[in-house]
């Protein structure tokens, strides 16, 4: 391969991965991302000049799809775009490494060392960054439905098999094309079996109500600027209220809405200093007010402290909590509440991975960057299920849906919407409501956009419908196979009116899970280790 025809082809896969993403999304360019890749790693010369002129371009690409870091944390912004570079040429790398291997054919080895560096990038390294793995790139093509059996890790083998299978045609044994095509026709006639099964039979109406609150206004969180925010909210609701043809069994406010210290601690728990701490205690009240006043519980969120005490220096008083959680609330109209707390804190959000408990780091970290890092949030421990009144649909009996709540980052993560919705294979969820603050991404419509699409994935491997309620967007229904039915546009308070049905269905990926994903990574090991096992052993028959 020469030279500028690396070239051409290492920029090719960066330009069709950059399109696979959003706000683009195309399924070609997934595919053709890897397999351009392949390509590099079969025919060009020298392994080095594949390595360094594939970084190369792939800077600047994960650069643009970061672009939204860059309000937040410079430094964090390089880091990431560094980091995210390396994982491209490395696969190539060892991909050749690997192909010394006799008898290792290219569409064997190719899927099981990606899944296996997708599984230290979205699993293992700095507790996982599971965005643009190559299966969500198919999350709109029907293949994308084989994560009902083995996640999108099983997307991601389906779709590198491809790739290896078209790049190395002139090299691989006919039978190995055919295999392969019985494997894709296989795994798509059983994920069609389990869609077949499906049965909608409970719905209930759900009201979304999506903010346009900037972050800088959750950063600094002046007292003037809560009033404006959350009383904005707040008439937003009585307004959808009254526009709305039926009532809703629930409303739904964004990620950390409500600003204060959540509904465990009272007006009472501050004293006799609660009119100077006003601003932590006010907005929970408030909330209360409203549920009772509507009559409809409300699923809100928010921080909660628990624990909390006054500590009174000699020239302040401060408040000290015993925990702090990332919660969503949902608030009765009797004024009782019940809470979820977010079980896997966003790396580098909310904590910092293998140092999350040096106070010296955590500091230095906030100082550096300056960003609103909330280092000092508790994950929480078994996740709380609320169960919302509703109907059967052909009866009209009454019923309920239990709904999980995964906040903000979780619903990206395929572990975590697992244990949300199923325990021992069995499932305790049959509706998902993700809470978020969309915030961070600011104006980048593809960072909101993208968002949805790692979101949607999470629908189609538990074959569970999702509502999504974000602040500055974009919030939306989502149905258990991934379609999005019903959105509100970026930078743009509304709201949504959503008919929310249960899901019944069972999915193999309930047991399987990230499976896919460890075993190509052991398998990556093993090649590894085989193909420096072999140039070793050259090594000595030369030197003999």
């Amino acid at each position: 391969m020469k030279t500028w025809l690396l070239v051409a082809i290492a920029l090719a896969s960066a330009l069709c991965t950059l399109l696979a993403s959003a706000p683009i999304g195309s399924g070609f360019a997934a595919i053709a991302a890897p397999m351009f890749l392949i390509l590099i790693a079969l025919y060009a010369k020298s392994a080095r000049r594949a390595f360094l002129i594939i970084f190369v371009f792939q800077i600047p690409l994960w650069l643009l799809l970061h672009a939204w870091v860059i309000d937040i944390a410079f430094f964090g912004w390089l880091g990431i775009g560094l980091y995210m570079a390396l994982w491209a040429p490395l696969f190539v790398w060892l991909l050749r490494k690997v192909q010394s291997i006799p008898r290792i054919s290219v569409v064997i080895s190719a899927p099981v060392l990606w899944v296996g560096l997708e599984c230290l990038r979205g699993i293992v390294i700095f507790d996982g960054y599971p965005w643009y793995l190559a299966g969500t790139g198919l999350v709109d093509w029907h293949i994308a439905k084989v994560a009902t059996i083995g996640s999108v890790w099983l997307v991601s083998y389906l779709v590198v098999t491809l790739c290896a299978t078209i790049a190395g045609i002139k090299i691989i044994h006919r039978w190995t094309v055919f295999a392969v095509v019985i494997l894709s026709i296989g795994l798509f006639a059983r994920q069609y079996g389990y869609y077949m099964l499906n049965r909608h039979r409970i719905v209930t109406n759900v009201l979304l109500i999506q903010t346009n609150v900037p972050q800088s206004n959750k950063v600094e969180g002046s007292w003037e600027r809560q009033i404006e925010d959350v009383s904005g909210a707040i008439e937003l609701t009585r307004r959808a209220l009254q526009e709305v043809e039926e009532p809703p069994s629930l409303i739904v406010w964004p990620e950390t809405m409500v600003p204060g210290t959540g509904f465990e601690v009272n007006r009472f728990d501050f004293a006799p200093w609660d009119e100077s701490f006003t601003p932590l205690w006010f907005w929970a009240e408030k909330i209360r007010s409203l549920a009772k006043e509507i009559g409809i519980p409300i699923l809100v969120g928010s921080q909660t402290w628990t624990g909390i005490e006054v500590v009174e220096d000699e020239k302040y008083l401060r408040v000290e909590p015993e925990s702090q959680y990332n919660s969503a609330a949902l608030v009765y109209p009797d004024g009782t509440s019940e809470r979820y707390d977010k079980t896997f804190l966003t790396p580098f959000g909310e904590r910092i991975p293998y140092l999350e408990n040096s106070t010296t780091v955590k500091a230095w970290v906030r100082e550096t960057f300056g960003a609103a890092m909330l280092f000092d949030l508790k994950k929480g421990g078994v996740p709380t299920r609320f169960s919302i009144p509703a109907v059967h649909r052909n009866s009209g009996a009454p019923s309920e849906i239990k709904v999980a709540t995964p906040i903000c980052f979780e619903d990206t993560v395929s572990s975590v919407i697992r244990n949300l919705v199923w325990e021992d294979g069995q499932r305790k969820a049959s509706a998902l409501i993700n809470l978020s603050n969309d915030g961070w991404f600011g104006s980048d419509s593809s960072a909101h956009e993208q968002h949805v699409r790692e979101a949607r994935m999470r629908c189609i491997e538990s074959m569970t419908p999702m509502l999504r309620v974000a602040n500055t967007g974009i919030s939306c229904s989502i149905d258990y196979s991934g379609g999005v039915r019903q959105k509100l546009p970026i930078l743009e308070s509304g709201y949504l009116f959503v008919r929310l049905t249960s899901a019944q269905q069972l999915p193999q990926s309930r047991y399987i899970g990230d499976s896919v994903a460890w075993i190509c990574l052991f398998g990556s090991i093993l090649l590894v280790l085989g193909s420096f096992m072999k140039r070793s052993k050259e090594h000595d028959e030369n030197t003999s």
